[in-house]
């Protein structure tokens, strides 16, 4: 029969779910008990006829069977079995009335929990809105506070590397001097070198290759100095001084900040035999390009055209660092992609380090009161941001910091902004503005107080005491002679005056034109 609880058709394979389970289970062995007392009630019917039936009555009667005593023994173990099967019954439904009693304390106990769980939801959920709101308040407070001690923190932080970079360069002796309607850069009383004027057409007439080197020397000590400061890496890597190569050198942008081997021909870069070795037995090595001379362009182009390439790469790489960082810090340089505004070194350093721009003394600490924005901080914190977005980028952006790192997404789309034009091409335009110079110079240049030595000027034009002559001459005109008489005199007297030198027979003196 079907279940009123379940409404599934009984079986006894199937188990049971419920007190109509149990008594459906419970009705085949009734059954079979009832049929088994139905058969012992009519054995016995039979028994009581069979022995109530007089002995002597002639009456006519159905003739029986007599009883034997297989019959009773088994009707005695019919009635065994049955009574067995019975008590099996019995067990089993007292086992079954355990069980679902059992089942039903665990539902109540699932019932008690789940009310139990109910009445802590709805208190849990009771001014839950309330609580969650006050709690994004307090975290959106604490951001805001973060974010405001961290600006505070980048402003000191910026204000200080912009002292410190300053001090550095007033103490390196950086500065810039007016003259005759012209600017001149110096460091440490060294005039530094426009790019464009490194034939000495343009630049100042005392220069010679020593005191470019030196002035180049001092430019990259300070900025690698102030790169410190600024924790700021450099695209194309510096290599200061060491003890196997005593003068800087500079790697190309690829081959910058790259693991490579420290051996003497990596670093060398001067001398063309050793640039020839060190290309044959490393050539997957990148060369370092030299930051120095020992001769004047002119001579060096002759002489040994890789080490001149070399030293024009060499300076166009450190111009194009300074520009860079320049860019990076705010600083103007005027065109981005304009060889005159990159090239000029000396302008450019200047107007990173010294060129007038709002700059406080670094504090030693923020103050706390501060450091913390106002209750109603939405406002103050954006007008805070605003405020820090409207200050000076020199010390902002940095390698060194989170905030503001040029590593980030932000800061590499800062960089993706420029638009610097690229080393190789800078090289290229600068090769062939010096090399046009010094090509298109056929006259000499001579002030007109030369004139006057006739005395000492033999029947050839030659002068004989060329010692004389470079030691009497001034300062400002050693620079303006001409290559071609230079190359003669470069073994005697170096082109600015130098020490005198022991002089080989045929070698001392220099050509001059005589007026027609």
């Amino acid at each position: 029969m079907q279940c009123d609880i379940c409404y599934r058709t009984g079986g006894y394979k199937l188990p049971f779910l419920c007190p109509v389970d149990a008594r459906n289970e419970l009705y085949p062995a009734r059954i079979r008990n009832a049929q088994i007392l139905l058969e012992n009630d009519s054995l016995q019917q039979e028994i009581n006829d069979l022995v109530s039936k007089p002995q002597g009555d002639g009456s006519k009667t159905t003739p029986h069977k007599p009883v034997s005593r297989y019959d009773i023994d088994s009707a005695s173990s019919d009635r065994l079995i049955a009574v067995d099967r019975t008590e099996q019954i019995i067990i089993k439904a007292d086992e079954l009335r355990a069980k679902i009693e059992k089942a039903r304390e665990e539902v109540a106990k699932k019932k008690a929990s789940i009310a139990r769980r109910k009445s802590e939801l709805a208190s849990a959920t009771n001014g839950i809105e309330a609580r969650r709101s006050r709690q994004i308040e307090e975290v959106e407070k604490s951001i805001r506070m973060t974010k405001y001690k961290w600006n505070k923190l980048q402003g000191t932080f910026a204000s200080s590397r912009t002292y410190l970079c300053g001090e550095a360069a007033k103490l390196y002796g950086l500065r810039r001097r007016r003259s005759a309607g012209q600017e001149e850069y110096q460091i440490g009383r060294v005039g530094i070198v426009d790019l464009r004027a490194l034939n000495s057409k343009f630049i100042l007439p005392t220069a010679s290759p020593a005191q470019i080197s030196t002035a180049l020397s001092h430019v990259v000590h300070l900025l690698m100095l102030c790169m410190h400061y600024l924790a700021i890496r450099l695209p194309a890597e510096i290599i200061l001084p060491q003890p196997e190569q005593p003068l800087p050198t500079i790697y190309p942008l690829l081959a910058s900040y790259v693991h490579r081997p420290q051996t003497s021909s990596n670093t060398s870069g001067q001398n063309s035999s050793s640039l020839t070795g060190s290309r044959h037995e490393q050539p997957t090595q990148p060369r370092a390009r030299p930051l120095h001379i020992t001769k004047p362009l002119p001579i060096l182009y002759n002489e040994d055209p890789v080490a001149y390439s070399l030293f024009i790469e060499g300076v166009v790489l450190l111009a194009y660092n300074i520009a860079w960082v320049c860019r990076s810090q705010g600083a103007d340089i005027g065109e981005e992609g304009n060889l005159d505004d990159v090239c000029d070194i000396g302008k450019n350093l200047y107007a990173l380090l010294l060129a007038p721009k709002p700059r406080s003394q670094p504090s030693s600490r923020v103050s706390s009161n501060n450091s913390t924005p106002s209750k109603t901080s939405n406002r103050t914190t954006d007008n805070e941001e605003k405020k820090f977005a409207t200050e000076p980028l020199m010390g902002r952006y940095s390698h060194g910091t989170t905030t503001n790192s040029l590593n980030s997404a932000e800061g590499t789309e800062f960089i993706k902004s420029w638009k610097l034009t690229s080393p190789r091409h800078l090289t290229d335009t600068l090769k062939a503005l010096l090399t046009n110079e010094v090509a298109n110079k056929e006259w000499e240049i001579v002030d007109e107080n030369a004139w006057r030595v006739n005395d000492e000027l033999g029947v050839d034009g030659v002068v004989i005491g060329a010692t004389k002559e470079g030691s009497n001459m001034p300062a400002h005109l050693a620079m303006q002679q001409s290559f071609m008489s230079c190359r003669t005199v470069v073994d005697a007297v170096e082109v600015g005056g130098r020490v005198d030198e022991p002089k080989i027979p045929g070698t001392s003196g220099w050509t001059k034109l005589k007026p027609r």
